[in-house]
């Protein structure tokens, strides 16, 4: 696994390279450096996971709580709503660096909210709808009632507390900064694994997983490393514009705690696919 693991850090790297302040590099690098063992794990769940079938229910139970572009447009709203309402009290040329901060959270969240349909790129709550219901065999899968496992919302749940409500909005932009650059690790890494399994595992042309993966396949490449980028951007903009000081050591802890917490919330995702039997043997 140390190979995959240095690839994930190399999309990360990668995602870092146009950072001008390389102190925020540094401190963002920080829980990636300091857990090698633990992203080696990770890498080798998602390969665990990506190597077996696995029942309709526990599939069901994984895609309920797995992803939510909806949510992850909600919250970054909420940080351009926050941002805006600041902007309110201050002098111009501040107010004209938080609107840039605001223009740059929101090209974050383009293809999230479905403005990017009108340039042909799909909704990403749509793509992800497709895909969960082809690998789970019908829609089920919504029903939070039968299906929401509350561990696979603890995660999320903490990341929404600092993103986007976090008592100090830097806070706030500094989690949205962190989140964006962990997902160009994740998603790059992820993707081919699943691929290959929805071809080896559940027979799947190579045209049809690819169709079906596609929620996955367009957050690969430089578009969520783009996302890090308005992200860490509108962090630049909003310390400068309110006359903060980049907290360096605060981002670092960040980075060490987000790493930790996102390879043990993997952890849980794969124990929800592994608590039944396979449906489809």
């Amino acid at each position: 696994m140390e190979n995959l693991s240095r690839q994930f850090i190399g999309y990360v790297n990668q995602a870092l390279v146009d950072v001008e302040d390389r102190h925020l590099a540094q401190a963002l690098l920080s829980g990636f450096n300091s857990q090698p063992a633990e992203l080696d794990r990770y890498c080798e769940t998602y390969v665990d996971m990506t190597s077996s079938n696995w029942s309709e229910s526990s599939l069901c139970t994984f895609f309920c709580g797995w992803r939510s572009p909806d949510g992850a447009a909600h919250a970054v709203s909420s940080i351009i709503v926050r941002i805006l309402q600041e902007s309110a009290s201050l002098a111009d040329d501040a107010r004209l660096q938080m609107l840039e901060a605001a223009a740059h959270c929101g090209e974050i969240i383009v293809e999230d909210i479905g403005l990017g349909e009108m340039h042909g790129h799909p909704h990403h709550s749509k793509l992800y709808y497709r895909m969960a219901s082809a690998i789970c065999g019908s829609d089920e899968w919504r029903l939070q009632d039968k299906f929401l496992n509350p561990i696979t919302k603890e995660f999320s749940g903490w990341v929404g507390e600092k993103r986007p409500l976090a008592p100090q909005l830097i806070e706030a932009l500094e989690m949205m900064a962190m989140t964006e650059l962990f997902n160009t690790g994740e998603y790059n890494l992820m993707t081919p694994l699943w691929k290959q399994w929805l071809r080896d595992v559940r027979g799947y042309s190579a045209g049809e997983a690819s169709r079906v993966a596609s929620f996955l396949s367009v957050h690969c490449g430089s578009v969520e490393a783009r996302h890090f980028k308005h992200a860490a951007e509108a962090l630049r903009l909003y310390a400068s514009a309110t006359g903060q000081a980049v907290d360096y050591s605060r981002i670092a802890q960040l980075s060490r705690e987000y790493v930790a917490r996102a390879c043990e919330h993997l952890q849980k995702m794969a124990s929800v696919l592994k608590c039944e039997q396979p449906a489809w043997d």
